[in-house]
């Protein structure tokens, strides 16, 4: 069986100094724990900022962990005339469009969308994702595990050997999340 957290734990260059030793048990504290990248926040563990440059790096993560989901609907092509569109001006419409795209094309749907290939590139490339790296996280109930970003809807990424939710635990995501776990455990 493939390793996965070593193996991504590997593939983003993390040392032993990136990775939070033992279990992370929420509960330490009132109120949730949380793993964020904004400054103001105190996140239980520091994340490390890594660079993914293309597409298909991010596509090699996101193979390792659950999955993307497909979106439901999936975007109509994008307009010839829009091609070479400023990607830091997208109206939220757009913005909607390309981000659906980018979800169909990590579900392996990108013969559906090839339309954006370019847009996407441009809108999201390079990344700066954060890396949350633990051993083993524990989720219990009444202090849920929150994960955010400091802005932007950059994913994280959530790299663990396991993660076990106990009765009425939470996790809350307030960007997108890519979970990279070998062992996921719903009590």
């Amino acid at each position: 069986m493939v390793d996965l957290f070593k193996e991504t734990s590997s593939r983003l260059g993390l040392t032993e100094a990136d990775i939070y030793q033992g279990t992370l048990t929420t509960g330490g504290q009132p109120g949730p724990t949380y793993l964020s990248t904004k400054p103001q926040v105190p996140s239980a563990v520091e994340a490390k900022i890594v660079s993914i440059h293309t597409i298909e790096e991010l596509k090699v993560l996101v193979s390792g962990s659950s999955g993307a989901a497909a979106p439901r609907n999936i975007p109509e092509p994008w307009p010839q005339s829009r091609q070479e569109a400023d990607a830091k001006h997208l109206n939220e419409s757009e913005e909607r469009q390309v981000y659906a795209a980018l979800r169909a094309i990590l579900a392996g749907q990108e013969e559906t969308v090839s339309s954006y290939l370019s847009i996407v590139e441009r809108r999201y490339f390079p990344i700066q994702a954060g890396v949350f790296s633990v051993e083993d996280i524990v989720v219990k109930p009444d202090h849920p595990l929150v994960i955010e970003p400091e802005e932007g809807h950059d994913p994280l990424i959530l790299n663990v050997n396991s993660i076990t939710l106990e009765p009425g635990g939470q996790i809350f995501c307030h960007t997108p999340v890519i979970i990279i776990a070998n062992k996921f455990v719903k009590q």
